[in-house]
């Protein structure tokens, strides 16, 4: 496996679960263009992974990600050819994760800025931290924003709040966000906050990597395609799903009255 040095990568079989640690935790995770090129590795590594059927993504420290490294933006030479080789890397990030055919969770283990948000909502699942807190920060520094901010906020928070987040850089603590269906689930225990996460995970590990596959991308395309077209969707992949023996398991086990085991063929 490759070795990383601004993330770590861990893979558990046992679970089929892959974790990717951003790793830069005195720069609060900030994207720089070395960790958006192991970013980009590491994403397609687990998606060439069969075994694989859960991502989490989270962060090393006190922060989930604080989006781009502003220290990198102030000492460019020219600010807008390195913000061209930053986004470029971070908006390739983000079509890998939604194509992937796996299921992803951003574990939120503090503040969650700027491309940190970006990527943090085009993730599946989103589980906060108590303790975390949420921004978009582009336009306090004069930037329009960029990793799906536009796109994905609004449509999870609602356009006012996805307004007062983007233009007055409104910050949302942990409940607010789950409040504000940002988030999925606010973990508040003794218990260690990934940990927690993994449970979530295994649960999901253990559906039907084909029905989940094509569920995601019917979700994707959704917003893309008028209803008649969409329908015309859902009838083709419920045929191939139909076909395949995940169904077969299904079935079975709900008459065998047990949990199903499902293989992803």
């Amino acid at each position: 496996m490759t070795n990383f040095e601004s993330l770590e990568l861990e893979i558990d079989g046992r679970n089929n679960l892959a974790i990717i640690f951003l790793n830069r935790p005195n720069q609060f995770n900030a994207f720089n263009i070395k960790l958006m090129d192991e970013l980009i590795t590491a994403l397609n590594t687990i998606s060439d992974d069969k075994n694989v059927r859960c991502l989490i993504l989270t962060g090393r420290g006190k922060a989930f990600c604080a989006g781009g490294d502003v220290v990198e933006f102030r000492n460019a030479e020219k600010p807008d050819d390195f913000m061209a080789e930053l986004v470029r890397r971070l908006h390739k990030g983000i079509k890998i994760l939604k194509s992937m055919r796996i299921l992803s969770i951003a574990a939120i283990n503090g503040a969650c800025f700027g491309a940190g948000l970006g990527y943090a909502t085009a993730c599946d699942f989103r589980i906060s931290a108590k303790n975390a807190t949420f921004g978009c920060a582009f336009t306090k520094i004069g930037l329009s924003p960029d990793s799906s901010s536009t796109w994905h906020l609004p449509k999870l928070v609602g356009l006012s709040l996805a307004n007062e987040m983007l233009f007055l850089n409104r910050v949302l603590n942990a409940e607010e966000a789950l409040q504000s269906n940002l988030v999925n689930q606010l973990i508040n225990s003794e218990v260690p906050f990934i940990e927690e996460v993994k449970k979530f995970a295994i649960e999901i590990s253990q559906g039907s990597p084909v029905a989940f596959s094509y569920t995601k991308n019917l979700i994707k395309e959704s917003y893309a395609t008028d209803l008649e077209a969409h329908l015309d969707k859902e009838a083709a992949n419920i045929v191939k799903t139909a076909g395949t023996e995940d169904f077969q398991e299904g079935l079975k086990a709900f008459f065998e009255k047990r949990n199903p085991n499902f293989k992803g063929d």
